[in-house]
């Protein structure tokens, strides 16, 4: 608001004057040092008022006040220090804001006054508590700020008084609660001039409220959950609280209860569980409890216990009514029943048999049931409070007091006989049963039944008297003494005791018949028509007289001449009757009822030794049954105990191990074991040991006594005895031959991979001897043709030599790969296997280094076999080869044995399909580095070395195996890292001696004629040619079989022979031969090959192919084979030895 013109103000009145001067004389007051709220001491208030006394007097406007200015002046400073006084006794903290008119109030620094309560009530000094907003504000708990500032702005803005709680930080850094009040003063616009206002601490207070809150929470969810009713009334009968449960009984909602009367919830008809007892309780201010009865539904009724008090706190100070109501409906329902058990059980025991007690701890008689007067002639009231033990027999008293107390001491049951003395001195026979227990009291009591068993006793000790002890359960004249026992103590002439036949229900079998002095011979009889027979229906019969008459049809009635029966019958525990136990006199007789009894009792002690009888005998026939399966069951059965010893074996199992049965019994399951399997045996044996279910240990080997193994599958199963440790079932199944066939499977199925490995290198072997049998053929032909001419220059011929040499190495390796795929056509004959292996050993100890020893034993007379010299060689050669690589490096020793071997027609594992019969048997041992197991079954595998790469082909084992099999023999190696290696040879013996060949020296023969000569080789023609022209034959040479074809056609008598390849890429040499014996059939036809699937010597000669060569083809025997087609030639003088 803008301040008015002074020029076009009007000059102030008197009062204006006057009452300015006031308003600069409290200012004065309240700039000089403290103000009046800060005024904390005696000492500083009488300085304030010194001071305002010293302002009036020096303040020159003071002396011009008007009188009554003065007055107000006055008032003005008893009111300052009526302030004082009441903010030093206050507890409430002040404050003052001034509000400047360049910082907002809101601000932290706009001035604020604080009177010392406020800042002691943070725990500050007023030196750390400066008066500006922010000493408050920055104290003000965060979440507490925004809604005080709200309340502040309301203030001020809106006049709604501030009135807040919120928390303050304390200087111990910690929050306490505070209630604020606080007003301020504005001008004629609005504008705020000051404000102030107070804080309590209320912390305590806020407390107390949060525990009334919980309590009152704590309280709600008491009633809610509470089964009983509760319910509070006033005086005049409005209810205060009801909970949900008297809310449900009423059929109302709590809303609709509390504030209400019973009248004006229940009507006309209040409810009595609510409404009776209420004026009896206000006016008497005391308790009041009883039982309400409530209908709900017909004929439902509850029954409700009430308590209700007055009490006299409420808000209002009036009187009140509490109630409580518990439903004890079940409970009412519990006492009747109890009510009703204990009339029943004192109607029973009042009228029991049975004498019944109750005693005390000490044995005294706290009830006694009236019979005691007519058993034992005491009256029942003369006998409380006596010991029950005093007319206990001496001799029994120790024994059943002893009893009395053991029971008492553990709350048992127990059993005791006694004799009781009767009240006019004898002493009777009881029996009693007692059962300890505990009265609420916790005092201890004991219920007795006692039954008089005197005439029981009587009978058992005439029993007892008659059977004498001697008849043992068991024994095989069990029934004989027990009938003839009977008989004496029943003086009756004939007793007689039968079972009845289970396969014919009309038949009995006689087990003991006393027939006057004399035991008769078992026997079997017919029941039909007899008392017997009614007797098995389940009857006793009891005819003292007239048993003839009333059973004419029975053949032993009648033979025997029975007058009097008494039969009962024989029963087993199922209630089935399986026998029968008569007395039979030829005179009537009347049996007493001890007599009857007695014969009961030994029916009853029959039957059960009958029952026991039979199942004794199945019992043994099954054990039979079962120890014969258990011994003839083809399998191995052990039970060993937790050390592993063998306890029982079976007898199949011990003769199948070779040996007896007492033999094993106590021994190790470890100790047929095979040593080998020992390990996986105990572990599986442990395991099975440990766990309770069945196992099944990996398939082992046993030792059988004469060394001898077998395979096994071995389960293992604990047994749980009733009694005594656990044992375990180790069942055994000998899967020997399961195991040789598996065996036999697996070498079959690698025999037929090794041979499907073969036939597919076999068909490369092919293929490559065919291309180097050509090249090769020209190397050796042109080599010796060469030789030919070079008879002066003896440095050339010792050149050619070597390319021949090389040449015919080169020749053997391809002769190698054939024998290797079996497609060498050698020719066979019998050779004496001895000496091929000292023309071996020639040449091998020449090549084997001194560190290597080698022994043969080779003393046989019969070592012929049907083969191929070269190749036996070639075998023995590179099974030394290979021992001397194995000893190279540290030495050793090199075995050669030669022995007879007989393979049965099982066969002989490890040696493939070697048929039955007589072998020579070639073992080649080294002593060497030995070969890896895991390489052992690779090393005939084609391409296979274990030699570093260069040293080996690999080709030289699978050449020696193809070989072997080629000759119907067998190989077999065996070996072990640093054991050496054996190499076991199998070859087909002939019983005869083959004298040894000598070598012949042929020369070239020469001849004449023309040839027409054929190969796809260009190189291997035009060497024909020269080699041909050289010995003196015209020749016609031609790589085209159609243009040879066509040549000889057009001239057929023009040739004399014909030379033609097998192999060739547009005509095989068959076809040509076939169409040039089509043209001439007299034509000479020489056909050479290096391999044919298709031609073999004997079919060439079936088509009449004169010669047949092998390739590669050298020159002496192409010039043998002319001329034996040809028929003629000569030798010249420059010849050349083959």
């Amino acid at each position: 608001m803008e301040s008015p013109n002074p020029s076009k103000s009007s000059p102030p009145s008197d009062e204006q004057v006057h009452r300015k001067r006031l308003g600069d004389l409290t200012l004065s007051l309240g700039s000089s040092q403290g103000s009046p709220g800060q005024l904390s001491s005696e000492s500083e208030a009488s300085s304030y008022n010194n001071r305002l006394r010293d302002t009036l007097q020096s303040n020159p406007s003071s002396a011009v006040l008007r009188p009554d200015l003065q007055e107000e002046l006055t008032a003005l400073r008893q009111q300052v220090e009526r302030f004082i006084l009441a903010s030093q006794g206050s507890r409430e903290g002040l404050w003052v804001a001034e509000i400047c008119p360049d910082i907002p109030w809101y601000s932290p620094d706009c001035p604020v006054w604080y009177s010392p309560q406020f800042i002691a009530m943070l725990g500050y000094e007023e030196s750390e508590f400066p008066g500006v907003m922010g000493s408050w504000e920055q104290r003000l708990h965060p979440d507490d700020r925004e809604r005080v500032f709200e309340a502040l702005t309301n203030h001020i803005e809106k006049r709604i008084p501030y009135h807040v709680e919120s928390r303050l930080r304390t200087k111990s850094k910690g929050y306490r609660w505070f209630e604020a009040t606080g007003e301020g003063t504005f001008d004629a616009e609005g504008r705020l001039l000051r404000g102030g206002g107070t804080i309590r601490d209320i912390t305590e207070r806020k407390l107390a409220d949060d525990i009334s809150r919980r309590n009152h929470a704590l309280l709600d969810a008491v009633l809610e959950e509470m089964s009983d009713v509760v319910y509070v009334k006033d005086q005049d009968g409005r209810y205060l609280l009801v909970n949900p449960s008297g809310a449900e009984i009423m059929g109302k909602a709590i809303t609709e209860v509390i504030g209400k009367t019973d009248q004006e919830i229940f009507g006309m008809h209040p409810h009595a569980l609510f409404v009776e007892g209420d004026d009896q309780v206000m006016q008497s201010a005391g308790t009041q409890t009883f039982e309400v009865e409530v209908q709900e539904q017909h004929p439902v009724s509850r029954t409700f216990l009430v308590t209700k008090d007055s009490f006299g706190s409420l808000p209002d100070g009036q009187n009140g009514v509490l109630g409580f109501a518990r439903d004890i409906t079940f409970r009412k329902a519990a006492e009747l029943i109890i009510q009703e058990r204990e009339k029943r059980f004192r109607a029973i025991m009042e009228n029991a048999y049975d004498l019944i007690t109750e005693t005390d701890s000490e044995g005294r008689f706290l009830y006694v049931s009236p019979n005691f007067k007519e058993s034992l002639g005491y009256s029942p009231h003369d006998l409380l409070g006596t010991s029950v033990f005093a007319p206990v027999h001496p001799e029994d008293r120790g024994r059943v007091m002893e009893e009395f107390c053991q029971g008492m001491k553990i709350y048992g049951s127990g059993r005791s006989v006694y004799r009781y003395r009767h009240q006019n001195g004898e002493y009777r026979w009881f029996e009693s049963t007692g059962r300890a227990f505990q009265t609420a009291l916790g005092e201890l009591r004991a219920v007795v039944i006692s039954r008089d068993i005197t005439q029981r006793k009587q009978w058992e000790d005439a029993l007892e008297a008659i059977v004498k002890g001697n008849v043992i359960p068991g024994s095989p004249n069990f029934f004989e003494i027990l009938v003839g026992e009977l008989a004496k103590a029943l003086q009756v002439p004939m007793v007689f005791l039968s079972e009845r036949i289970e396969k014919n229900e009309n038949k009995a079998r006689t087990l003991a018949f006393w027939n006057q002095d004399h035991f008769e011979p078992s026997s079997e009889y017919d029941c039909l028509g007899g008392p017997c027979e009614q007797v098995f229906r389940g009857s006793s019969v009891d005819q003292p007289s007239g048993v003839q008459h009333l059973f004419p049809r029975s053949e032993t009635i009648r033979t025997l001449a029975v007058e009097a029966y008494y039969g009962v019958p024989l029963l087993n525990a199922q209630n089935e009757v399986v026998g029968n136990l008569a007395l039979l006199d030829t005179n009537p007789l009347v049996l007493s009822s001890q007599g009857h009894n007695l014969l009961k009792i030994f029916a009853a002690r029959a039957g059960a030794e009958l029952e026991r009888k039979r199942a004794q005998e199945e019992v043994q026939s099954s054990q039979d049954r079962y120890r014969e399966l258990y011994d003839q069951t083809p399998l191995i059965y052990f039970t060993v105990n937790s050390q592993g010893h063998i306890l029982s074996v079976n007898q199949y199992g011990a003769q199948l191990l070779g040996y007896e049965v007492e033999e094993l019994l106590g021994t190790s399951a470890f100790s047929v074991v095979y040593e080998e399997d020992r390990d996986l045996f105990q572990s599986g044996l442990e395991k099975g040991l440990r766990e309770s279910t069945k196992g099944i240990l990996p398939d082992f080997r046993k030792v059988r006594k004469d060394g001898t193994i077998i395979w096994v599958k071995e389960t293992i199963q604990a047994i749980e005895k009733k009694s005594g440790p656990r044992v375990w079932l180790l069942s055994c199944e000998d899967i020997t031959e399961r195991k040789r066939t598996e065996e036999a499977l697996i070498l079959s199925e690698m025999q037929l991979r090794h041979t499907q490995k073969m036939e597919a290198i076999g068909t490369l072997a092919g293929g490559i001897a065919h291309d180097f049998n050509n090249i090769l053929g020209a190397i050796l032909g042109y080599s010796e043709l060469a030789m030919a001419y070079a008879t002066q220059d003896e440095r050339l011929k010792s050149y050619l030599n070597e390319v021949v040499a090389a040449g015919n190495r080169a020749r053997d390796l391809v002769k190698q790969i054939l024998a290797f795929s079996r497609r060498s056509e050698k020719d066979k004959e019998a050779i004496d296997l001895r000496l091929v292996i000292g023309d071996v050993l020639k040449m091998v100890r020449a090549s084997f280094p001194s560190s290597i020893e080698i022994r043969t034993s080779l003393d046989l007379e019969s070592t012929v076999i049907y083969g191929d010299r070269t190749q036996m060689q070639q075998v023995i050669m590179n099974l030394c080869a290979n021992a001397e690589y194995a000893m190279r490096e540290e030495g050793g020793l090199l075995e050669i044995v030669l022995s007879h071997e007989g393979i049965p027609e099982e066969g002989m594992p490890g040696m493939g399909l070697c048929k039955a019969g007589s072998y020579l048997q070639l073992v080649i041992r080294d002593s060497g580095k030995g070969i890896p197991l895991d390489m052992v079954e690779r090393v005939f595998e084609p391409f296979f070395t274990t030699k570093p790469a260069g040293e080996g082909t690999g080709l030289g084992l699978a050449v020696v195996h193809g070989i072997v099999h080629n000759h119907g023999g067998g190989i077999a190696v065996s070996s072990r890292p640093g054991e050496g290696t054996t190499f076991t040879v199998l070859l087909p013996r002939l019983d005869v001696i083959a004298p040894e060949k000598p070598e012949e020296v042929i020369a070239w023969p020469t001849g004449s004629g023309r040839v027409l000569f054929v190969d796809d080789e260009e190189m291997l023609t035009r060497w024909g040619t020269q080699f041909l022209s050289h010995l003196g034959y015209t020749v016609v040479a031609s790589v085209n079989p159609y243009e040879v074809l066509d040549l000889f056609r057009a001239d057929p008598s023009g040739f004399d022979v014909v030379v033609t390849d097998q192999t060739m890429p547009t005509m095989s040499g068959e076809a040509l031969s076939r169409a040039l014996l089509g043209i001439r059939a007299d034509i000479p036809i020489l056909l050479c090959t290096g391999f044919s699937h298709t031609m073999t010597p004997e079919k060439a000669k079936q088509l009449g192919i004169r010669a047949f060569l092998m390739k590669p083809v050298n020159g002496l025997s192409l010039a043998l084979a002319l001329r034996d087609i040809l028929g003629k030639g000569s030798t010249p003088d420059s010849t050349r030895t083959a």
